[in-house]
C-alpha cells in the first residue's frame, strides 16, 4: 500500500513539472515579445517627436 502512495507521488510531480515547463516557456517567450514591442513602439514614438 505504502509504495503506491509512493510511487504515485513523484509521477504527480513530474506531470506538474511537464505542465508547467511549456507554460514559464511560453510566459518567457511572450515577456521577451512585449518587451520588444513596446522597445519598437517607443522607438519610433521617439523618432517622430
Amino acid at each position: 500500500m505504502t509504495t503506491t502512495t509512493v510511487t504515485s507521488a513523484p509521477a504527480t510531480h513530474i506531470d506538474l513539472h511537464a505542465l508547467f515547463r511549456p507554460v514559464l516557456t511560453a510566459l518567457r517567450f511572450t515577456g521577451h515579445f512585449v518587451v520588444a514591442l513596446v522597445g519598437v513602439i517607443f522607438l519610433g514614438s521617439a523618432s517622430e517627436h
